[in-house]
Parts: C-alpha cells; sequence; structure tokens
C-alpha cells in the first residue's frame, strides 16, 4: 500500500490544536506537497529580504516569511 503525503498527519487533531498556526502548516502540509511535485530544498525559499521597509526613521533590514516562493532555472515563480 502506497503511503500518502499526509499519512502521519492528523486533521481532525490538528484543527482544534491552538499551537497549530501558520508556521506548522508551512513545514507540515507545504513543504511536503512542494517536494512531492519535484521541488528541492534549494528551490524553495521560505525567508527573503524586503529592501523597501524602513522602521521608523531607522533603515534595517526586514526579514518577511512567506509562505513559500518557489526558484525555477534561477528565476522566481
Amino acid at each position: 500500500m502506497e503511503r500518502t503525503i499526509f499519512s502521519g498527519i492528523d486533521f481532525n487533531k490538528i484543527a482544534f490544536n491552538p499551537d497549530f498556526k501558520e508556521d506548522s502548516v508551512r513545514e507540515f502540509i507545504i513543504l511536503p506537497l512542494l517536494e512531492k511535485l519535484g521541488y528541492n530544498q534549494k528551490s524553495i525559499v521560505c525567508t527573503l529580504k524586503h529592501p523597501f521597509i524602513r522602521i521608523g526613521s531607522k533603515k534595517r533590514p526586514v526579514t518577511l516569511r512567506p509562505d513559500c516562493i518557489l526558484k525555477v532555472e534561477n528565476n522566481y515563480e
């Protein structure tokens, strides 16, 4: 019997778990799905620096955490 991507996840249990937040969805649902579609860790970027945001009057680097951005042949999709 073939194992599915999400066979180890009890969706009924996590639906009511207050600790299962957006970062958990990314790690346990989105990333395995993207890997199954053929993307590898080098082509899945989950942390980006946004050059246009300032905090107050000081220019500080701000790191955004999108769900995922995919790199295909050195281009971001």
